[in-house]
């Protein structure tokens, strides 16, 4: 068989069920390929090659499973670049594979020859380019290990046209998964850890987006419970613990954060960090955040423990492998009673909580998410990119299950939202809604792929909170610098109609004005069998709450 054929079989072994992809003369014999195993592979074609990959990194993280991304070469292959980045700061597996000039043409400036694998270095986890037909079917496997094992990422497979028709040595029944064996934690290390915690006052455990990759949460969960352990969260670890559990002391941050988080993690004394990376947006500056406190910080990829700051413990470990081990510490312990604040938790979020119940006109921005909060279920899923939009969302959502709050994090990538929640709602049969939440500018991104979800049949929902400004960069040229330039767009509440831009799509759509109208709109949206936008006017001057570190974050919107 030709190598196509072969990588192929190899996605189908592996598991992949779904492909997003544009089709381009750079890679169409790797289509040629793909289309004998339409039945096993479902193919959904794109409207721009960044959003295939976002599609896949929205796969993956709504279920847990690989999906392909697949473009032609030259421009078509520099925009998986960006996609690239968003699913690799954020330890999201797939498989990228990008059409090319054949390889006599390599470094010789042919039509849409471009070098994809010195672009994409920095931004994935692996790169390869396949030259070589004797490798070539190892390079791939290669691809897929590297993707799952330890901090999972993107790989990029750069597919040169005359290898895509290439013939090679390969026999798909004999072929087996690849397995992936990441660190486990010493019993030692654990034991460490255990007694830390039990010397501790007033310990916390700060749950990061590792945890749900892992899918460990669950039995974190129960490792607090029985240690009585209050549990905070990072961003990308939103809804890894229900917002209602008794131990759920909020999430600590100075964009993100909240009042809660931000008061009981400053308040410890031990913290039990697992799956996350302290970056910048969360700690804030360094100094205030790590005051006073002791950290033990357990992530799989030994380049994160030590990068921001050394910990009083660090492990290198897999997370599930670790709070297995710490959880079977705690079962031998026994139910501990854990320290006098436990107790008071629930109140003290209520006491914190941001006030969403504004009833002005325009709408205040926290409103529409107290209603978000109230009109859909936990199963409803949500996609968010960048801006003062998705901070509102942070900050202001209850979330209750894992993998049904995906954020662009680490990228803040303003168009992630509607293609990640095209493939999240692919990955999951369309069983439940996915939300897009985003601003009026980030709208007009990537809104190409309404018709997309039109055409495929994905009935996502689109909510725009329209405050006719690029809010976030206002905010911060007003107080960081005292003006205001390029920002403000009215026309966006008035001339500029995203109603008929949805219409034309073939999507359903409607602008509310009142904050009383919000949940009818939500409830059409959600019987409606096509997407549907939702295009609510807002208060333009509403700011979102923010500080340079996480003990002075200042308020707004409180009254």
């Amino acid at each position: 068989m030709n190598l196509s054929q072969a990588i192929v079989e190899i996605c189908k072994k592996e598991g992949i069920k779904d492909a997003f992809g544009i089709p381009g003369a750079g890679c169409n014999a790797f289509y040629d390929a793909l289309k004998d195993a339409k039945d096993e592979i479902h193919h959904i074609t794109m409207r721009h090659e960044e959003c295939c990959v976002h599609a896949a990194d929205g796969y993956y993280r709504a279920s847990g499973r690989m999906a392909l991304a697949i473009c032609t070469s030259g421009p078509g292959a520099t925009n998986f670049t960006t996609g690239i980045y968003t699913a690799n700061i954020d330890s999201i597996p797939l498989i990228a594979i990008t059409g090319q000039a054949v390889r006599a043409q390599l470094g010789k400036d042919a039509f849409q020859c471009v070098d994809m694998v010195d672009i994409a270095r920095p931004v994935a986890k692996h790169v390869v380019c396949l030259t070589d037909p004797k490798t070539a079917v190892d390079e791939v496997i290669k691809a897929f290990k590297l993707a799952k094992s330890g901090k999972p990422g993107p790989v990029l497979i750069d597919f040169p046209l005359d290898m895509q028709k290439v013939e090679v040595d390969f026999d798909p029944d004999s072929y087996e998964p690849v397995k992936v064996e990441n660190p486990k934690a010493s019993p030692a290390a654990i034991k460490a850890a255990m007694d830390m915690l039990l010397a501790a006052e007033k310990p916390v455990i700060l749950m990061g987006g590792g945890v749900i990759l892992a899918k460990a949460e669950k039995e974190l969960v129960e490792f607090a419970e029985i240690m009585n352990i209050p549990v905070v969260i990072t961003y990308m670890a939103k809804g890894g613990i229900a917002s209602n559990h008794p131990l759920y002391a909020g999430m600590p941050g100075i964009q993100c954060g909240n009042p809660v988080g931000n008061k009981v993690f400053s308040e410890s004394d031990v913290v039990l960090a697992i799956g996350n990376r302290f970056t910048d947006r969360h700690t804030g500056a360094i100094n205030v955040y790590t005051e006073g406190k002791k950290f033990i910080h357990i992530n799989v990829e030994r380049s994160e423990v030590g990068k921001i700051f050394n910990p009083d413990l660090g492990i290198v470990a897999d997370a599930k492998d670790a709070i297995d081990q710490l959880l079977a510490a705690a079962k031998a312990l026994g139910q501990q009673k854990g320290a006098d604040r436990v107790a008071g938790i629930p109140a003290l979020r209520a006491e914190l909580a941001r006030k969403v119940d504004h009833d002005c006109v325009p709408i205040n921005p926290h409103r529409v998410f107290g209603e978000i909060n109230k009109c859909f279920d936990d199963d409803t899923m949500y996609t968010t990119g960048c801006g003062i939009t998705q901070i509102w969302s942070g900050q202001l959502q209850e979330i209750n299950k894992p993998r049904k709050y995906m954020p662009s994090g680490g990228a803040g990538c303003l168009g992630w939202d509607i293609p990640g929640a095209i493939g999240a709602m692919v990955a999951t049969g369309c069983k439940d809604k996915c939300v897009c939440l985003m601003g009026d500018f980030g709208f007009t991104f990537h809104v190409q792929e309404i018709a997309t979800a039109a055409t495929a049949g994905v009935p996502l929902i689109v909510c725009i909170v329209n405050n006719a400004y690029l809010g976030l960069i206002r905010q911060n040229q007003k107080f960081a610098y005292d003006y205001e330039y390029g920002v403000a767009m009215p026309e966006n509440q008035g001339i500029m109609d995203y109603v008929k831009v949805a219409e034309g799509f073939n999507c359903e759509a409607e602008r509310v004005f009142k904050p009383e109208d919000i949940a009818g709109a939500f409830e059409r949206a959600k019987a409606s069998k096509k997407p549907y936008v939702i295009d609510i006017v807002c208060e333009p001057q509403a700011h979102c709450s923010m500080g340079n570190d996480i003990l002075h974050v200042r308020e707004f919107n409180a009254e």
